[in-house]
Parts: C-alpha cells; sequence; structure tokens
C-alpha cells in the first residue's frame, strides 16, 4: 500500500485496478530498540458488522478511485463517534483508534503494513 494525498487513503491514484474502502482498528506497534525504542501504525481490518451499521456502510469495493474517495470521505465523517471514548494511538493506554482507510489491490487487506518496517 502506498500513501494518497490523505492521511486515510493508502491507494494509488494512476492506473486501472480495484480499489478498497474499510473500517481498520489501527494502533501502534513497537518497531525494536534503536534510537530508545520506535514506533509505527499498525491496523486490522474490521470484521463486526454493528461497526459498520454504526458508520452506515460496510467494507466496498470499486473500480475508479473517484467513487471509492468519495465512499470513504462519507464513511468517514462518522468514524469519530466510534472513536469518541478511546484513548490516543500516542497515549500509554490506547487499545487503537478506528480509520476508515482506502487501498488498491487484487482484494481488500486484513491488516497493514504488509510487511513489519525495519529500523534504518
Amino acid at each position: 500500500m502506498t500513501t494518497l494525498d490523505n492521511e486515510h487513503d493508502d491507494a494509488e491514484t494512476n492506473g486501472a485496478g480495484l480499489y478498497w474502502v474499510g473500517l481498520f482498528l489501527v494502533d501502534l506497534a513497537y518497531g525494536g530498540p534503536e534510537e530508545g525504542g520506535w514506533w509505527y501504525q499498525a491496523g486490522t481490518l474490521v470484521a463486526d458488522p454493528k461497526m459498520y451499521e454504526e458508520l452506515g456502510g460496510g467494507p466496498a469495493g470499486f473500480v475508479g478511485h473517484a467513487e471509492a474517495a468519495a465512499y470513504r470521505q462519507r464513511l468517514d465523517a462518522s468514524v469519530a463517534i466510534l472513536n469518541a471514548d478511546r484513548p490516543a494511538i500516542e497515549a500509554s493506554n490506547s487499545i487503537g483508534v478506528y480509520e476508515v482507510r482506502l487501498t488498491r489491490g487484487q482484494v481488500l487487506p486484513t491488516h497493514f503494513p504488509e510487511h513489519r518496517p525495519h529500523y534504518e
């Protein structure tokens, strides 16, 4: 997945392909001890239908980026409700936050990043 023009988009906008929109539970994962410790964002696809009911739509696939981006934006408008009582991911008591993500690929990913990053 590559980053787009907005922090919730993980898809390239050029070329033919399938674009997916889904809800992910995102938290920080420990990367390693280098430089006093470092962390990276990792997310897992939410599969609970009740969560999508609160958003007003389920995970979906599109053949065009514009349609996928519009759908992501519509769902993203309701994600603050899901995060209302959740600590920020930077907090020591974080249990993750929900984010609507747009990705490009053959299938909707079940998690990100695809490969654990390494320290450089």
